[in-house]
């Protein structure tokens, strides 16, 4: 019963085939190399995309493949069918890249004539670039040594495109090296300045390193919101290139794609120089206000600061003359209760002193003391 509910549910049966799929070893067949280390010619079986009948403009029901030739230029850029792919020349746009289509089997392919292609159908196509190291042109290595890993997602032509999931579909890894021999004394050296080489060549199965497949529907959409809405936060920032996401100016939705192609759409009618020239003039129009602004608040908190200093030196010298005028008067005081009314026999310095006019009650410093008594019998 249970063997029958599993042999009759799709799921089941998609799940068992995954656990027990075992992806094949890496392989050199449908590899040919045109000259070792510099170029080299790769058969990409494409069983999602039919043969292109180029006269009667429609597909036949026919395997085929893609035809990539992968060439090193002066030892330093690597091309595929003519368009440099590593290093990348604009990181923000990548590479637009077309293969030839081709029905040659593998055996022709890998032992008879190279193929004539210059009249076979010529795909555009989507695809998924990765490098495992630090592209950017400021990196430096010592020795650089690396695998680029190309997976075609997608191809088109006139006007019709087509997906290519198919998890049988193979993966081509590239292998750079620095051409040697390599110096006893390193010293470490940008990508640009360092003379690459072709070391092998292998196709891999995608399944089950590349699934699930990356479907446009499910990247992450772009918006405004980002600067240039990267799949990755590294440089080179793209690792999907579908050719309706991105045109000349980009990634399609970014906020760098729209401030571009406005530039551009208002560069077209008016000129370069002249929309530099508007472009000057619009800036001083916006930050004048904005310098007069600051100009004012400089001016006013100038004079604030200059008011704040000239009501704190009138402070000061306040204080210091209270100060002078009081230690003055208590000079003056002291001389007067020696040498004036201030002294012991003046009553009004003695009134001043003790803090009132005197009274009956009171003594009366202004009159002579009486005689000191002397001793007579009755006090003996």
């Amino acid at each position: 019963m249970t063997a029958t509910h599993l042999s009759l549910d799709p799921i089941a049966i998609k799940a068992a085939a995954e656990a027990y799929w075992k992806p094949s070893e890496d392989t050199r067949r449908g590899v040919r190399w045109l000259e070792h280390g510099r170029s080299v010619l790769v058969r990409l079986d494409t069983p999602d995309l039919p043969l292109w009948n180029a006269n009667k403009q429609f597909d036949e029901d026919e395997a085929s493949s893609l035809i990539f030739n992968f060439t090193l230029q002066d030892k330093r850029i690597l091309l595929l069918n003519g368009v440099p792919i590593f290093p990348l020349q604009n990181a923000y746009v990548p590479p637009r890249l077309y293969a030839h289509q081709s029905a040659i089997n593998l055996i022709r392919f890998e032992h008879g004539l190279i193929p004539n292609l210059d009249e076979a159908p010529l795909y555009a196509i989507d695809y998924h670039r990765t490098v495992p190291v630090s592209e950017h042109p400021s990196a430096q290595y010592n020795v650089f040594k690396t695998q680029l890993e190309f997976d075609v997602l997608g191809a088109g032509i006139a006007g019709q495109n087509t997906l290519l999931p198919d998890r049988t579909q193979r993966l081509i890894l590239l292998s750079i090296d620095e051409l040697g021999p390599v110096q006893n004394y390193l010293h470490p050296k940008p990508i640009s300045e360092v003379d690459l080489t072709l070391s092998d060549t292998l196709l891999r199965d995608r399944f089950p390193y590349n699934t699930p497949f990356p479907a446009p529907k499910n990247l992450k959409k772009c918006t405004l919101w980002s600067w240039r809405c990267p799949d990755i936060d590294e440089y080179p920032w793209y690792r999907y290139v579908y050719r309706q996401a991105f045109d000349e100016h980009g990634k399609i939705g970014s906020f760098r794609h729209m401030l571009l192609q406005v530039w551009r759409q208002m560069r077209e009618p008016f000129g370069f120089w002249q929309m530099v020239m508007m472009l000057v003039v619009g800036k001083v129009l916006l930050l004048t206000p904005l310098f007069y602004r600051l100009h004012r608040a400089a001016i006013r908190t100038k004079r604030h600061i200059k008011t704040l200093y000239t009501r704190r030196e009138e402070l000061d010298l306040h204080g210091t003359g209270a100060e002078d005028v009081g230690l003055l008067n208590y000079e003056d005081s002291e001389d007067a209760g020696f040498n004036g009314k201030g002294s012991s026999s003046d009553p009004e310095a003695r009134e001043d002193f003790h803090g009132g006019p005197s009274t009956g009650s009171q003594v009366d410093f202004g009159k002579p003391l009486p005689p000191i008594p002397t001793a007579t019998s009755d006090i003996c």
